[in-house]
C-alpha cells in the first residue's frame, strides 16, 4: 500500500524525534537497546507454553505488540534471522509511536516504513556514501530486502531532493557526525 507524501514526511519526522529523544549516533541501531530505553518489555516467543507459542504463532510469526497494564511488551519470534528480528522490533515500536489503535493494512505500511526508514535512513545512506545493497547491508544489519528497499528510495530521494536536505534530515546527519567523533 503506497502512503500519501505527506504521511511518509510525517514518519520520517517521527523517526528523526526519536533518534534525537534516544541520542541514536551509532549504527547498526540495536533494537532491544531502544526498548530498553523506552522502557517496552521484550518477550522471546519461546517463553510461552507450546500451546499459547502455537496461538500466538497464528497471529503473526514475526512478533506484535501489546498494551499491558501501562506498558507495552513487544512479543518476536527469535527463529527468525538476526536482522529480521530487529525490523519486527522497530515495525511494533513503529505501531507504539505512530498511536495505531486497530491492525489494518494501512497501519501495516506506516509501521513498515517506519522500521525501515529508522533501520536505513535515505539522508544516512548518502552520509556514509553507501552506493550499493550490500554496503547497505553491512552498515546497518539490516535484511537483503530492506536494504534494497532503503537503496531504491535513496535512489528517488537524491533524483528529487538532491543535497537539498530538509531540516529533520540535517538532523540526522549531525547525529550521525556526533557518533564520529
Amino acid at each position: 500500500m503506497r502512503l500519501s507524501d505527506e504521511r511518509y514526511e510525517e514518519i520520517k519526522e517521527e523517526v528523526v524525534e526519536l533518534y534525537k529523544e534516544l541520542h541514536i549516533t551509532t549504527f547498526p541501531v540495536m533494537a532491544m537497546d531502544v526498548c530498553k530505553q523506552l522502557g517496552i518489555v521484550l518477550k522471546s516467543y519461546n517463553q510461552f507454553t507450546e500451546q499459547t507459542f502455537a496461538a500466538i504463532i497464528r497471529v503473526s510469526e514475526d512478533g506484535m505488540v501489546a498494551k499491558i497494564d501501562n506498558h507495552y511488551e513487544i512479543f518476536y519470534n527469535p527463529s527468525k534471522e538476526s536482522a529480521r528480528v530487529r525490523s519486527t522490533i522497530l515495525h511494533e515500536i513503529g505501531h507504539i509511536r505512530l498511536k495505531h489503535l486497530i491492525h489494518d493494512e494501512e497501519n501495516e505500511a506506516e509501521a513498515n516504513f517506519f522500521a525501515s526508514y529508522f533501520l536505513a535512513p535515505a539522508p544516512l545512506i548518502h552520509y556514509f556514501e553507501l552506493g550499493f545493497t550490500q554496503e547497505i547491508i553491512d552498515k546497518f544489519w539490516v535484511t537483503f530486502s530492506l536494504a534494497s528497499n532503503a537503496n531504491d528510495r535513496y535512489q528517488k530521494w537524491l533524483k528529487y531532493s538532491g543535497t537539498g536536505f530538509r531540516a529533520y534530515e540535517k538532523e540526522l546527519i549531525r547525529l550521525a557526525k556526533e557518533g564520529e567523533n
